[in-house]
């Protein structure tokens, strides 16, 4: 009889301990965020919503549209920490840097990164020069993309 006494009252333990584990585990521990920076989406291209929501992003006016690449636009990263760096003109002209990067080049800009490089449209990663100021940057920049298959038009008609 006592033996039967203590099987059972083990077992009126052992179901009160998974009536108050179980919910316990469930709420807390199932739900638990601690391997959150799974979810995170790393990839440096399509996190573009996180960049364009980014007081340093600056969106290109245009896209390729005609190309059939993923990217309709190049990625500029750069150093320079302000965007007024950029609003000088152009070669002596009517058109500002900002304007030729953005509009005539497709080209978004990021400020304030650790170093300077361009993105193209096919993923591709350029470094550039270090420490220039947004004239040079913006003369290395067309000089690069001039020398792209595809860019060399632009930089062609941006000349004209």
């Amino acid at each position: 009889m006592v033996k039967k006494a203590i099987v059972f009252s083990m077992g009126r333990i052992k179901l009160g301990y998974w009536l108050v584990f179980f919910p316990v585990f469930f709420s807390i521990g199932c739900n638990s965020f601690g391997q959150e920076y799974l979810m995170i989406d790393t990839d440096s291209y399509d996190s573009g919503l996180k960049m364009a929501e980014q007081k340093f992003f600056f969106d290109a006016l245009r896209l390729r549209t005609d190309l059939n690449f993923e990217r309709q636009k190049r990625i500029l990263y750069t150093t320079i920490k302000d965007i007024e760096s950029f609003r000088q003109q152009y070669n002596s002209g009517e058109m500002t840097l900002e304007y030729v990067i953005r509009d005539r080049l497709h080209t978004a800009i990021f400020l304030n990164q650790k170093k300077n490089s361009l993105m193209s449209m096919d993923g591709s990663k350029f470094s550039l020069s270090q420490n220039l100021s947004a004239t040079e940057l913006t003369e290395e920049v067309v000089s690069l993309i001039g020398a792209m298959y595809y860019g060399a038009n632009e930089v062609k008609a941006l000349v004209q």
